[in-house]
């Protein structure tokens, strides 16, 4: 039979546990506004998006060795298997056959100084090099930019 000492705590005190709950609540209030606002991560979901459509469509023009063009409006960044941006033959996003587009949302914003970009087949844009800016109205948000290198098509972004 296990012997008890008399003197052994078997829990928490009182003020422990108020301490505890007071620290709690106090990050709660200080850091939960940030998490509740959703507007900050769809600009940066937004962001992260329109730079996947940008490479995908290198990697296509590359891997079926043809011009792939990038449109980029104020509203969206669309992939397209044509040279029309008026009226696209949009690429398919590769899981859910949907058309591969990029639709703003969260206040941001697309400039770019160039409407459209096309990859040849070697994966080298043209006009080059291409940086496309993302503004955002939330405040505290940064300007973000995808830049396409010259020679290679490089995807990058700040």
């Amino acid at each position: 039979m296990p012997r008890r000492f008399e003197g052994a705590q078997r829990g928490f005190t009182l003020p422990e546990l108020v301490m505890a709950i007071a620290i709690m609540a106090i990050l709660g209030a200080l850091v939960g506004p940030r998490f509740m606002g959703s507007q900050a991560f769809e600009t940066r979901g937004f962001f992260d998006e329109a730079q996947a459509v940008v490479r995908y469509a290198q990697k296509v023009a590359i891997a079926q060795r043809r011009l792939i063009v990038v449109c980029v409006a104020a509203s969206e960044v669309r992939a397209i298997s044509n040279a029309n941006c008026a009226a696209p033959a949009t690429l398919a996003h590769p899981l859910t056959g949907a058309p591969l587009v990029a639709s703003t949302r969260g206040g941001a914003t697309v400039a770019s100084s160039t409407p459209s970009l096309s990859f040849d087949g070697l994966g080298r844009p043209t006009p080059a090099p291409v940086t496309i800016t993302f503004n955002s109205t939330v405040a505290g948000d940064p300007v973000r930019q995808i830049t396409v290198a010259t020679e290679t098509g490089y995807v990058a972004h700040n």
